[in-house]
């Protein structure tokens, strides 16, 4: 069964509390790539409420693999459009401790439409540095989505060692080695707000339940 990678996307972040997770945030669609090397992938996030929608997308424009995540819950299915399958992703990685040092700066840049603010988090002992530069919409659905993926790369992990960072989405984020040699890129390339089909969060008709034996 081939299911979605490892998503990040990275893209990209946003920090609330338990009652601020149900006030009204951002809803609609986000799409951005991500580069490893030569390999370049993109994504859509599509966002309603707790409920954020994650589509890998072939160059051809095909939809190869679909995460469904529910924030408040803390579940992540996993969908095969080519197979009409679904799986329960379990959450079992244990929380990776780090040491973070962030600068926020007052340098700004325009991406996707948005004006973003440049901050830098880096780890001595993971040798890494990422440089995240931020938009503020009431994003607030995307700390959560970190927390409910539980990824292992550098790029989650570190903006979520960030602290006051509520509402906040990154449209670029810059992964390197502390050398300055590049590791990878999530880049946002357009922000659609929008009301969402509460369809689009749900497991189709017709798919089955793989079962692992």
């Amino acid at each position: 069964m081939r299911l979605l990678r490892p998503v990040l996307a990275t893209a990209c972040f946003a920090f609330l509390g338990h009652a601020a997770l149900h006030a009204q945030g951002f809803e609609g669609v986000i799409e951005f790539t991500k580069t490893t090397g030569p390999v370049v992938t993109t994504y859509r996030y599509f966002v309603k409420g707790d409920h954020v929608r994650i589509e890998e997308v072939s160059s051809r424009g095909e939809v190869q693999g679909i995460l469904l995540a529910d924030t408040r819950d803390k579940t992540v299915t996993a969908l095969s459009p080519e197979r009409k399958l679904y799986i329960d992703v379990p959450n079992t990685r244990l929380p990776k401790d780090v040491e973070v040092q962030v600068q926020k700066t007052s340098d700004m840049k325009e991406i996707a439409g948005y004006k973003c603010e440049k901050w830098i988090a880096k780890s001595v002992k993971e040798d890494r540095q990422i440089t995240y530069w931020v938009a503020a919409d009431e994003f607030n659905f995307f700390r959560p989505l970190l927390e409910t993926l539980n990824r292992k790369d550098e790029t989650a992990i570190f903006f979520l060692e960030i602290k006051d960072a509520n509402g906040v989405f990154p449209l670029l984020g810059i992964e390197q080695k502390l050398d300055g040699a590049e590791v990878s890129r999530l880049e946002v390339s357009k922000v659609a707000k929008g009301a969402q089909k509460a369809s689009l969060f749900e497991i189709p008709a017709g798919y089955n339940k793989f079962e692992r034996n």
